[in-house]
């Protein structure tokens, strides 16, 4: 849990998850994501994620971290846009962006 002082409110780690959707790569092929709940981390949260890649082989799942700061949390939740929505786009885009050459995606910080 955390500290919101202006709030003056602990919260919880958010309840939010990816797990079943599904992104594209730049190619267009697949992404499908795995996630693992949030947990504190600092002044936020992180959730450790798993999104898959087609290989010649089958299948891969590189590692991504989501990191939430507690402040971009607040923004968030002031909005009535989905918490789950806003990041399936972020990471969307991210991949769309990001060439995959190893076998660590790194980390997404949410905004």
């Amino acid at each position: 849990m955390i500290w919101d002082q202006e709030a003056e409110l602990v919260k919880d780690p958010p309840a939010w998850s990816l797990t079943g959707k599904m992104c594209l790569w730049a190619d267009g092929s697949p992404a499908h994501v795995q996630q693992e709940r949030f947990r504190l981390m600092g002044s936020g949260w992180e959730a450790y994620a798993l999104i898959s890649r087609s290989t010649r082989t089958g299948s891969k799942w590189l590692p991504i971290t989501l990191r939430l700061e507690a402040d971009v949390r607040v923004q968030w939740e002031a909005t009535v846009t989905d918490p789950v929505d806003r990041i399936f786009v972020e990471l969307s885009n991210y991949l769309r962006l990001r060439e995959w050459y190893g076998d660590d995606l790194g980390v997404l910080y949410l905004k």
